[in-house]
């Protein structure tokens, strides 16, 4: 629709600038017109990818995490806090016998 208005503007010629011939001006209107649809097409992608998406995500709050094993004979307990963000890590542990207890604050999840 931009070229199609551009090249009608240009061939309406209002400040007799086109050459006389007229396969000449069809030439130059032509060239004019898919000049400023090119501008326009850049002026519309540049303004579409400035335009604001929304309103910005709420920021998502900390989670306390609290943990509590106990373990006894031969088991194998464990922890990782894991939440995010996260927030306060309490964690406790009591182990007896031959029993292994493993606790991380952070986001490892990586076995024993």
């Amino acid at each position: 629709m931009a070229f199609f208005v551009c090249f009608r503007l240009a061939r309406a010629d209002p400040f007799g600038w086109l050459p006389q011939k007229d396969s000449d001006a069809v030439a130059v209107a032509a060239g004019f017109a898919g000049a400023m649809t090119a501008a326009l097409g850049l002026a519309g992608g540049w303004w579409a990818g400035t335009a604001p998406t929304g309103p910005a995500a709420a920021p998502v709050p900390e989670r306390p995490v609290r943990q509590k094993a106990t373990a006894s004979g031969t088991s194998q307990i464990s922890q990782a806090a894991g939440a995010r963000p996260a927030g306060p890590v309490e964690q406790e542990a009591t182990a007896r016998d031959d029993s292994r207890i493993r606790q991380s604050g952070g986001d490892d999840r990586s076995g024993p």
